[in-house]
């Protein structure tokens, strides 16, 4: 694949990785953007080999229940297509400083955990490991890629001593990406381009990535994406002390949805003014204070976000009950609930 080195904006707020962790993994955990990364930035030979019609998540109990063990990227079951096994891709997120120094070693327990569940289902063949590090730190990554034995003494040859167990991964690397010349579906390059404007700290540039959107013509589904990336561009926003306001919103997708009423529903339910402050400065003075009211007003701020997102509007009641809530291990209830009911109705009762 051609890159193309650009030029870095300075501001990189060491939080931000848990915001781009918990993005990539909504917009990547679905199949078919999967499979359109994978179709598009994969190991051809690789993704040859595999029936894309059956891929799926791997079982939890490939991942594994220790802390030690457990597999926080993205791991997917890709059945190969002479039926003889699977190919197990795992997609593994980067958006630190770009020191893969330890990845190695973090493949191979990594494979060590799915291959002992494997076994202890009695498979006879165990899965084909396939890893994609998806690196969005500000630089392009240099040189060559780190290797087990980079860590490992040396004998005086100058070699490494022992049978080393090599692992090997591909690198996707977002820095060196031209933004015009990302490829693949409109959900894929929706989810790239934010990522990659938010990384660079382009954030008043953020309207040009909305622009795959056209492309959809499922109005719902337009509706679900659009709300998606603009909470997480809200939350860009606030790791920077910043705010999405109701003109930035209004422009940015004046493009996509010709109806006023359009971009007023979605802006008034989930991206108002009051909400994105709200997100800014309830996640700001929460750190900041590193007080029990700011973690009690981020979590009010994000129970409202997700209930939002699930039900799409929130009865004025129930959303002043909400904002009233003082109590941290009351509000934890409530996430709970807000995850585990069907209606707005049910949520409603459960915190009468």
């Amino acid at each position: 694949m051609e890159t193309h080195t650009l030029k870095q904006k300075p501001n990189n707020p060491k939080s931000q990785g848990n915001i781009y962790d918990a993005f990539v993994k909504r917009m990547f955990g679905r199949i078919l953007v999967f499979i359109d990364f994978l179709t598009h930035y994969g190991d051809s030979g690789f993704v040859a080999e595999i029936d894309l019609k059956r891929i799926k998540q791997a079982p939890t109990h490939y991942i594994g229940k220790l802390g030690d063990e457990r597999i926080v990227d993205l791991v997917f079951q890709c059945p190969l297509k002479n039926g003889r096994g699977n190919m197990m891709a795992v997609i593994l997120f980067e958006h630190q400083s770009g020191r893969l120094k330890m990845l190695p070693q973090k493949l191979l327990k990594y494979i060590s955990a799915i291959w002992d569940a494997e076994m202890k289902e009695g498979k006879k063949i165990l899965s084909a490991p396939y890893f994609i590090v998806l690196r969005t730190a500000k630089k392009t990554f240099r040189g060559r890629l780190p290797k087990t034995s980079d860590v490992l003494p040396k004998g005086q040859n100058g070699k490494p001593l022992g049978h080393v167990p090599e692992i090997l991964y591909d690198l996707v690397d977002l820095p060196a990406w031209d933004f015009n010349k990302l490829v693949g579906g409109p959900v894929l390059r929706l989810a790239l381009g934010i990522l990659k404007k938010m990384i660079e700290g382009a954030e008043d540039e953020f309207s040009e990535a909305l622009l795959p959107l056209l492309e959809i013509t499922d109005e719902e589904q337009k509706i679900e994406i659009t709300k998606e990336l603009l909470q997480f561009v809200v939350k860009a926003f606030a790791a920077h002390n910043r705010r999405l306001d109701a003109t930035k919103v209004d422009e940015a997708l004046k493009p996509v949805f010709k109806e006023r009423t359009m971009i007023r529903t979605i802006f008034e339910e989930k991206y108002d003014e009051g909400f994105a402050v709200g997100i800014a400065e309830g996640e700001a003075k929460g750190k900041a204070e590193g007080t029990a009211e700011g973690e009690v007003r981020k979590g009010r701020n994000m129970l409202l976000a997700f209930l939002r997102a699930k039900f799409h509007k929130i009865p004025k009641d129930v959303e002043n009950t909400i904002r009233k809530m003082t109590d941290s291990t009351a509000m934890e209830s409530w996430a709970q609930h807000a995850a585990s009911c069907q209606s707005m109705a049910e949520f409603a009762k459960a915190i009468r």
